[in-house]
């Protein structure tokens, strides 16, 4: 049993995440799980599993999968399915930011669909199909995703405030912006003025939410998908001033991973206008957060361009260096990300060989 004071202190800690105080709601999770140690095991997960959603509205992915796993295995010793399918739900939302596990991710979320529909769970259900959505998006399957969130969004507005507070509905609206940028960034030509007006709506509109609500870390989720709306339609001024917005904001919660993106876009907008120096300290800023954020591949593209700066600028050796160096962290990134793959699957099916296509765990 989980006590209506701890219940409210984990909740209270995921609620100031949602409202975008990413910092502090992890302060106090981390505070509701000493007070849960104190009230048994069944109440540690309801705990760890506050904190792991924390952690991941951070950005802090690698700590959030990791404290997931701890609130699955706990949850399973108890007999709590419904707090094993949150801790499996976070993982495969943490994890889709870091790894490159699209179809091993497909696979986890089949899983915790089937238990939340058995356990008719509406709160579980809307937080698996949030994160489906993300699978999906990763993978380019776009109208996938895209069903995937109208699910969530549809779970949230008919099921209740707990629903809202493990998936607020700004999360999937701007989930559904994020998307439609990036469709409107891989479709053709033919496709762009349809996509152009969608993806305009819904950034405004998100945009829109997140300062209305002073939500820090929402707008800079908002700021970084105009500036990549702004560099689609070829303007870079408007660009380069949202990812200047999205950096800081995210500096202002710590949300490292955020900054990472919209430091390397902005070394990206910089490459396009020729202004090659500028490009090269945008980039090493990126390098600079990231570096503390491993596994991730960015590093490896914020390199690449590097490369490339340098070398319109000339300085081959330069160019060389980093070419190198993107190599390196484009191989690092492949064992570390089929590594933490095979664990994450060994942890989940223990008595299971691995497909073939993944390692053997370490």
């Amino acid at each position: 049993m989980t006590s209506i004071a701890l219940q409210q202190a984990c909740d209270n800690a995921i609620r100031t995440s949602r409202r975008g105080d990413t910092r502090s709601g992890i302060g106090l999770a981390r505070h509701a799980y000493r007070l849960a140690r104190e009230e048994g095991e069944a109440a540690e997960v309801t705990a760890l599993n506050a904190l792991g959603l924390c952690q991941s509205a951070n950005g802090s992915f690698i700590e959030s999968v990791a404290t997931a796993i701890d609130a699955y295995h706990l949850a399973k010793k108890v007999s709590d399915p419904a707090g094993a399918v949150l801790a499996l739900s976070t993982i495969g939302g943490s994890a889709s930011f870091i790894l490159d596990a699209s179809d091993f991710l497909l696979e986890l979320l089949n899983s915790c669909l089937a238990e939340a529909d058995t356990l008719s769970d509406a709160v579980l259900q809307a937080r698996v199909y949030l994160v489906f959505g993300l699978v999906y998006v990763n993978m380019g399957r776009f109208a996938e995703g895209d069903a995937a969130y109208d699910r969530a969004l549809a779970l949230v507005e008919h099921a209740g405030d707990r629903a809202a507070l493990v998936t607020p509905r700004h999360y999937v609206t701007g989930n559904q912006a994020a998307l439609a940028v990036r469709r409107l960034i891989a479709v053709g030509a033919a496709d762009r003025a349809h996509f152009t007006a969608e993806a305009e709506v819904r950034v405004g509109r998100f945009l829109e939410t997140a300062l209305a609500e002073n939500n820090i870390d929402a707008a800079a989720r908002a700021y970084f998908s105009l500036g990549q709306l702004r560099a689609c339609q070829d303007q870079p001024a408007a660009a380069q001033a949202a990812f200047a917005e999205s950096i800081s904001r995210a500096g202002q919660i710590h949300h490292f991973p955020r900054q990472i993106d919209s430091y390397l876009e902005l070394g990206k907008l910089h490459f396009a206008a020729q202004r090659f120096e500028e490009a090269i300290t945008a980039l090493e800023a990126a390098s600079e957060v990231a570096e503390g954020n491993r596994p991730t591949s960015k590093i490896a593209s914020i390199f690449t361009c590097m490369a490339d700066s340098y070398a319109v600028l000339g300085r081959t050796r330069d160019a060389a260096h980093f070419h190198a160096k993107a190599e390196r962290e484009r191989d690092s990134f492949a064992r570390e990300n089929a590594s933490a793959i095979s664990n994450i699957y060994a942890f989940w099916h223990p008595q299971r060989s691995p497909p073939g296509d993944l390692p053997a765990a370490t």
